[in-house]
């Protein structure tokens, strides 16, 4: 096994996203690249995750129940945690997303037009 793909496991990304299709063909895509995955479907189940779990990374959706992605961004960093974060949202990314998530020291990368390579090339690029 190549070093690279061995460190990658110890590893591990967490993947919030309310859309069971999604967040299952990217758990296989990073699991296909050696990461660990935890998956979360709600803002209510990261909290507990960023503060138990040795992330590497978060893949983060903006639209979630119950509170949506930027205000649970938000928390993380106030709450002192400085895992990286990718947002990836199916809103258009307008200049205040962009500028939002930037001020949270996370990159925006939009569903619809990033593919599951580039989203693990976006994580891998942040650690």
């Amino acid at each position: 096994m190549p070093i690279s793909k061995f460190l990658k496991r110890f590893r591990k990304v967490l993947i919030v996203e309310d859309d069971a299709v999604l967040r299952g063909a990217l758990a296989d895509k990073f699991s296909s690249k050696g990461y660990k995955v935890l998956e979360a479907s709600a803002a209510q189940e990261v909290i507990s995750l960023i503060e138990n779990e040795k992330l590497s990374a978060v893949v983060l959706d903006l639209i979630l129940p119950v509170q949506d992605g930027i205000s649970l961004l938000e928390e993380i960093r106030t709450q002192g945690h400085t895992v990286p974060v990718v947002i990836l949202s199916n809103l258009l990314g307008s200049e205040d997303l962009r500028s939002d998530a930037a001020k949270l020291d996370a990159e925006f990368y939009n569903k619809s037009s990033t593919s599951l390579d580039e989203v693990v090339d976006a994580v891998e690029s942040k650690m």
